[in-house]
């Protein structure tokens, strides 16, 4: 009787413990489930009248909804989530709008101007997410506006829309501004539209940043995109860049790439696609349409930036000027396409414009000055 219990007993704890190892190796070890809060009446849970007031719960959220509205607030995130519109009936937009008494400087920008942001994610350690929602700065005076500003924070807008920023100076659809921290951040299938300045990487000497700019529609009013060094690593890959009275793009980095983008002015002498104002992006594989200039460099030594497989059409002045003070590499600047276009290069004497394709141009080559 007693050997015989033993050996139930045995049994029935090792029985028990195999469950709980099969449960374990099945599953992996247990992990904190998701807290998710609801903003507005459209789905059941946790419901929330403000972003702002679901944002500051306790637990924190990992994931907050919005349902479709207009909500009147400017929103501050300090802590990892996942903020994004829903869709409820046939209504899919969720529209962060200024508030009644307009927008009040919450934050500054890196050279030390007030600055009122609509949307402020600054010094977050984990991933703060973006999606699916409209942020509208209509009658939002201030001197520095800002649709979205990510400082020192990782992650990514992904179907968001930013319109109509616009300040007394300067306006500004979104900044990714970097930091100790080394963040990655990504816009992707998005539209910054009507805003003054569409979308500014920006660099600090104390860390760096890492961006992807892809697959979206930038109208901007004065510039599309501005990259500005230091320590700065950006992609800009397959945007439609519109609207703008001045550049679509400003390169003041060294790495990084431009490629696949189509870039469409409205055909004023004034207006530049590129403009390129150190050396190390390479621009590739771009489509320029109805602008002054296709690509101008305003560095003084263009050395390191491949320039190639890019199609220009219908330009009124140069499709490529290079810096007249040093001769950048036919290594380097090759194989692009120019069609009804004024002059093709501005080059110092020189250089050579094999492999590149010309129709309907008036001047393949010009020795710089002109």
């Amino acid at each position: 009787m007693l050997l015989g219990g033993y050996e139930l007993m045995s049994r029935t704890n090792l029985s028990l413990m195999m469950l709980v190892s099969a449960l374990l190796l099945g599953f992996g070890t247990p992990t904190a489930r998701a807290t998710t809060y609801i903003v507005g009446t459209c789905k059941p849970g946790t419901q929330f009248s403000t972003i702002q007031s679901a944002l500051d719960a306790n637990p924190a959220p990992t994931v907050v909804e919005v349902c479709p509205g207009s909500y009147p607030e400017q929103i501050s995130i300090s802590k990892p989530v996942t903020l994004e519109g829903v869709v409820a009936g046939n209504s899919s937009f969720a529209t962060v709008v200024v508030p009644p008494g307009g927008l009040t400087n919450n934050t500054t920008l890196a050279g030390g101007q007030a600055a009122a942001a609509q949307i402020l994610v600054q010094n977050v350690s984990g991933a703060v997410n973006l999606t699916n929602l409209v942020v509208d700065a209509t009658n939002g005076s201030a001197n520095y506006p800002i649709g979205i500003f990510y400082k020192n924070t990782p992650g990514t807008m992904n179907h968001m829309v930013v319109f109509n920023v616009s300040g007394s100076i300067v306006g500004f659809g979104i900044i990714l501004e970097g930091g100790s921290s080394d963040p990655k951040v990504t816009i992707e299938n998005s539209t910054i539209s009507d805003d003054q300045l569409g979308i500014l990487v920006q660099g600090m000497s104390a860390g760096s940043l890492t961006t992807a700019i892809d697959s979206n529609l930038v109208n901007s009013g004065i510039n599309g995109i501005q990259v500005t060094s230091p320590n700065t690593t950006t992609t800009i890959n397959g945007n439609v860049i519109t609207g703008f009275t001045e550049t679509a793009i400003i390169l003041e980095a060294t790495e990084g790439s431009v490629t696949n983008n189509t870039i469409t002015g409205q055909g004023s002498t004034t207006q530049t696609a590129i403009e390129l104002g150190d050396d190390g992006m390479s621009i590739e594989s771009n489509k320029i349409y109805n602008v002054g200039d296709g690509i101008a460099a305003t560095a003084t030594e263009i050395m390191n930036s491949q320039i190639t497989g890019n199609v220009f059409t219908t330009l009124s002045a140069e499709g490529i000027a290079l810096a007249c003070s040093y001769a950048a590499p036919s290594s380097k600047v090759h194989s692009n396409t120019f069609v009804d276009v004024s002059i093709a290069y501005v080059v110092k004497p020189g250089f050579s414009i094999s492999g590149s394709t010309f129709i309907g141009v008036q001047y393949e080559s010009i020795n710089c000055p002109i």
